[in-house]
């Protein structure tokens, strides 16, 4: 009784072969060209950003901020992107491409993750606020007796000179997401001979919003410094 419905079957089948044949093919095609057009456009977007003329760098600056918002931007070259403008003759570079990423991850959580971790392959910034030049030359010493490899995952912007109320040392962080690498920062102090405790304000959201991630601040008080900063 099924036999006359068979050749009508094998039809089918072959009907939709030959359309999923070339549909695939095309969809095959499609997504590599996209591929290929997402490596051209991260390539220009880097010929741009290290050329050798200023105007160029900020239009591969805007193209950079362009490929986050659409997604394009992997955390690889997201880190090394940063890596390239915190080396940059250019002081300007950094922060540019920083004020991008700030406005791409305003839009999308994904680019703030992204940010972050690219961060994150970086070393932590730290902002030193010293009442006296006593104190800032201390900080100087004790780190240049950190272990190597503690020495090489900090690096130190600035050093201002503040007065506070605070009585110890603090060491602050403004994201949540900072918490564990402030952890081992006040460690890396505390081995040196200065203790600091760590302080969290990341509850002063327009705060967090202008720090990038992985930037600390090193509060120092009115307690006494090591021995070791003694002469």
């Amino acid at each position: 009784m099924t036999t006359p419905f068979k050749p009508w079957r094998e039809t089918l089948v072959q009907v939709l072969a030959t359309v999923m044949i070339p549909v695939t093919v095309a969809g095959t095609g499609l997504y590599y060209t996209r591929w290929q057009q997402n490596l051209n456009d991260l390539k220009t977007m880097i010929d741009l950003v290290s050329d050798q003329n200023a105007e160029k760098r900020k239009y591969g600056v805007a193209m950079f901020e362009y490929l986050l918002k659409n997604d394009k931007v992997p955390v690889e070259f997201v880190a090394a992107q940063l890596a390239y403008a915190n080396s940059s003759s250019d002081r300007e570079l950094l922060p540019l491409m920083e004020q991008a990423l700030i406005k791409a991850s305003a839009e999308s959580a994904k680019v703030a993750d992204t940010y972050r971790l690219a961060l994150e392959r970086m070393p932590s910034r730290v902002f030193v606020y010293a009442m006296d030049e006593g104190q800032r030359a201390c900080v100087r010493q004790l780190l240049g007796k950190a272990a190597a490899a503690d020495r090489s995952s900090l690096v130190i912007p600035g050093y201002s000179r503040a007065t506070w109320a605070g009585a110890g040392h603090e060491l602050r962080f403004f994201r949540p997401t900072d918490a564990a690498r402030g952890a081992d920062i006040a460690k890396i102090f505390t081995n040196v001979g200065l203790p600091v405790t760590l302080k969290d304000v990341s509850a002063d959201a327009a705060m967090a919003a202008k720090v990038r991630p992985n930037t600390f601040e090193l509060w120092l008080g009115a307690a006494g410094l090591p021995a070791s900063c003694a002469g």
